[in-house]
């Protein structure tokens, strides 16, 4: 009896510590992280992941306003499979504050900015 006690304290130990893990990144399951600033990117601005994967755009910290949009230099071009997020001129939103995921299905290049902060450039490169 006691040895069934000692193994249902350690399996719920077990589980308990398990749900508290996150992986690299973020909890949110994102494979990469790109952060904004008040009108730039800060830290990685060019990112590799595989199909099916995450980005997690963090504007968390940085007191501004963005629309993030598949372009260049501020402008809106449309880009084959890219997330519908980007599918169109409206493009994501972001107050200050905002986190959020975007899943990337297919593979490709997409160059990513912001068309309030147009000298805002990401690259986010996804493998099959």
């Amino acid at each position: 009896m006691r040895t069934v006690a000692l193994a249902l304290m350690l399996t719920a130990t077990l589980v308990v510590a398990g749900c508290g893990a996150s992986t690299t990144g973020s909890s949110s399951g994102a494979a990469a992280t790109i952060t904004m600033e008040g009108s730039s990117f800060s830290g990685a601005t060019s990112v590799t992941i595989k199909a099916g994967q995450a980005v997690k755009f963090d504007d968390s910290n940085s007191g501004g306003t963005h629309i993030l949009v598949t372009g260049s230099h501020g402008a809106f071009t449309a880009a084959s499979g890219a997330p519908s997020e980007f599918a169109s001129s409206n493009g994501l939103s972001f107050q200050s504050g905002d986190v959020k995921t975007v899943t990337f299905s297919t593979a490709g290049t997409f160059n990513i900015t912001c068309m309030i902060h147009p000298s805002m450039q990401a690259t986010i490169t996804v493998t099959s």
